[in-house]
């Protein structure tokens, strides 16, 4: 496998360990719920918390990031979230904590996100080039799954049965380490802004952002696409650690390593992800991702099967990292680079702005007609996507738009 330099592998070092806490938290959160309260709308309450600032905050982060040292700003946001998520872990160590903190510091930590993916999104294409965004994507993608999703909930779930505190003070550390690793990359990553720029209002900046994206067919259809997905998708992970508990009548050990095998799968379709597009295409790949996860809702819906739940969960993750990986590298490959922040955002705001609706739904369908629900309801609407989608998003459309943003970018 070739090497993307140093720069990009202190990169990938900081993603490992922070991921390696994320996954931990992952599991441990929503077990820390359960634990307080049985009600799935209270359970899907902190998922609903957690999202809610892509809504608030999403758009002058993007403006905000393209304003300012994106490695800064990564470094300060990893150094306030080891605050909030430390803060949380000594709480537990000391004794109880209430439903209301723990959506307290869910509110907080997604505030942190806003400013941290979309910065993360804008540095990755300043460390590689145009031509090594999908490998380099890849491999961080893959590092996420296999720590995120994969090391990081079993071991989440082992750590929750030993102290309820273990799982938080150890996110805490690792944030604090993945600061210090993209603190030490070399390099200057604010870009020059004339004076006209710096004179306009941080508005000017937000709606410059929302036109460029809404403009670009392929580009805002992606990001209603993810919109769709997140919101089914958030409606079965709120309520998902008590299907696991209910349905499949797995323990918390046996819910961690349930997560762990979505992670297992995302792990290896960020691997295949360069070779499966490559050989089918880009709008072949997300389009499979999207009928197959419609027909992998619909199973998992219907089933009681723990083998049946592993192997869907499985695919799904593998079906989100190819998706991942496609719409990622796209998006940084045809937006210029004084725009990443703000494109970013926006189309973040559109997939992610959907989750606490998602969220709060799935604990609605659930509380109504029962666990299964929404994974049947996903279903339906991924089908209807797939239809929806199949005529914009093609192999053809997207080779022609690389191939005008490559021009440009030699013109320029």
């Amino acid at each position: 496998m070739a090497g993307l330099g140093g720069r990009f592998n202190r990169l990938l070092g900081a993603v490992i360990v922070s991921n390696l806490g994320d996954g931990i938290m992952t599991v441990a959160f929503p077990l820390l719920v359960a634990s307080i309260t049985r009600d799935p709308l209270l359970v899907a309450g902190a998922t609903v918390v957690g999202r809610i600032p892509w809504l608030i905050f999403a758009l002058p982060a993007g403006a905000l990031v393209d304003r300012m040292d994106r490695r800064r700003v990564m470094v300060v946001v990893d150094w306030g979230r080891a605050v909030v998520v430390g803060a949380l872990g000594i709480m537990l160590l000391v004794g109880d904590v209430s439903l209301a903190v723990i959506y307290v510091v869910a509110f907080l930590l997604g505030s942190a996100e806003t400013m941290f993916d979309t910065a993360s999104e804008a540095f990755l294409p300043l460390l590689v080039d145009s031509d090594e965004l999908d490998a380099a994507n890849g491999r961080l993608q893959a590092s996420e799954w296999a720590t995120n999703s994969f090391v990081g909930p079993a071991l989440g779930a082992a750590l929750f049965a030993a102290a309820a505190s273990l799982p938080f003070l150890f996110d805490a550390a690792s944030f604090v380490v993945a600061a210090v690793l993209v603190s030490t990359i070399a390099g200057s990553f604010q870009r020059v802004r004339d004076e006209d720029e710096k004179q306009r209002k941080l508005r000017s900046d937000i709606g410059e952002g929302v036109r460029w994206l809404w403009n670009h067919t392929v580009l805002r259809t992606l990001a209603i696409m993810a919109g769709v997905t997140n919101l089914v998708g958030m409606g079965i992970v709120a309520i998902f650690v008590l299907f696991a508990q209910d349905i499949l009548e797995l323990g918390d050990v046996g819910y961690g390593l349930i997560i762990a095998t979505i992670g297992a799968g995302g792990l290896g379709g960020a691997l295949v992800a360069p070779l499966v597009t490559k050989r089918i295409g880009q709008g072949t790949t997300l389009l499979a991702t999207v009928i197959g996860l419609g027909i992998g809702s619909l199973i998992m819906g219907l089933t009681s099967s723990v083998i049946v739940a592993g192997v869907i969960a499985f695919f799904y993750g593998f079906a989100i990292a190819l998706w991942n990986v496609v719409a990622i590298s796209l998006r940084q490959k045809l937006t210029p680079d004084e725009l990443r922040g703000r494109v970013a955002s926006v189309a973040r705001l559109l997939a992610w702005g959907t989750q606490p609706l998602g969220a709060l739904l799935g604990g609605v369908a659930a509380a109504a007609f029962g666990l299964r629900a929404p994974f049947i309801i996903g279903a339906a609407i991924w089908a209807v996507q797939f239809a929806a989608a199949a005529a914009v998003i093609n192999n053809a459309r997207i080779a022609a738009l690389e191939a005008e943003s490559a021009l440009e970018g030699r013109a320029s």
